[in-house]
């Protein structure tokens, strides 16, 4: 049995997130942080972190989850009248959330970042990193990283999609926070808005078009890996050309792995062995 630290950070903004820390018995200065995508929380996949953690702590590698403010579909903030989660969060301030994870990281000695986002987690990490450029950060992992549009359209179809995005834009422009309800799930205006709009801040793996800039990859300096599910049912498109339109865009980065998980869904179930020693190779690559 792996001992598990239940912990908590305080965001530089005042918000507080609950969290684990996996120390190996023999420990490295490397670690590893994972950012969990929409309404997930840190305690989510539980085989997916027994099988990475395990792993790290034979590489002396420390393992970190947290929640971000948009775990779940709903939750309440610190501050009276605060509503988070995924409904609610503001995209940009995922840089609060993850300069808080690595300093708590830093904290504990270590000295080099491993930081892998999933789903939007990897939105978030990657544009964090476009952000902030931290220099403990050495390597960056995308599992998952589909254009939300881009799967909202592969789940809903082009004209159900059209039609409550006008509806979003309608609503946003009475009250930001009105929420809305489309085929099955609870969207604030705002939120929507910002999952689906080309050009948004949150849109940061625009492979929809041949003409985006792809600007926060492209300013990338460290190893990335992409990860993709052969099965990921956001994708538009085969694994294989997905990861290749990545690898174009990664210009500047010191390397890139397209790692295609035989048999995946989007959210790796029944892959997780797969996975963790994917991201494990990978890792002792680079380090």
């Amino acid at each position: 049995m792996i001992p598990v630290l239940l912990t908590k950070i305080k965001t530089r903004d005042g918000i507080w997130l609950d969290g684990i820390y996996i120390s190996p018995p023999r420990k490295d200065k490397t670690c590893l942080i994972w950012i969990h995508g929409l309404t997930s929380t840190f305690y989510f996949s539980q085989t997916l972190i027994q099988e990475i953690s395990s792993r790290c702590q034979k590489l002396g590698i420390g393992y970190f989850k947290f929640n971000t403010r948009g775990h779940d579909l709903v939750c309440r903030g610190q501050k009276e009248g605060l509503l988070l989660g995924t409904v609610f969060e503001k995209f940009e301030d995922c840089v609060y959330d993850i300069d808080a994870m690595i300093q708590s990281a830093g904290m504990q000695g270590y000295e080099n970042i491993i930081l892998a986002g999933h789903s939007t987690g990897a939105n978030k990490a990657l544009y964090y990193l476009y952000k902030t450029k931290k220099r403990n950060v050495k390597g960056l992992i995308l599992l998952g990283s589909a254009n939300d549009a881009v799967a909202e359209i592969q789940r809903i179809g082009e004209k159900e999609f059209e039609k409550t995005s006008r509806l979003a834009k309608n609503l946003y422009k009475k009250d930001s926070s009105s929420l809305f309800k489309s085929h099955g799930y609870l969207y604030s205006a705002r939120r929507y808005l910002s999952l689906y709009t080309p050009g948004s801040r949150e849109d940061v793996f625009p492979y929809y078009s041949p003409d985006t800039q792809w600007k926060e990859l492209r300013s990338i300096k460290i190893p990335v890996a992409v990860i993709i599910g052969s099965h990921d049912e956001c994708l538009d498109r085969p694994a294989k050309k997905f990861v290749s339109i990545f690898q174009k865009n990664a210009t500047q980065a010191k390397s890139f792995s397209g790692i295609i998980i035989k048999g995946a869904d989007h959210s790796f179930r029944k892959k997780e062995k797969e996975l963790a020693g994917a991201i494990m190779h990978w890792i002792g690559k680079i380090d």
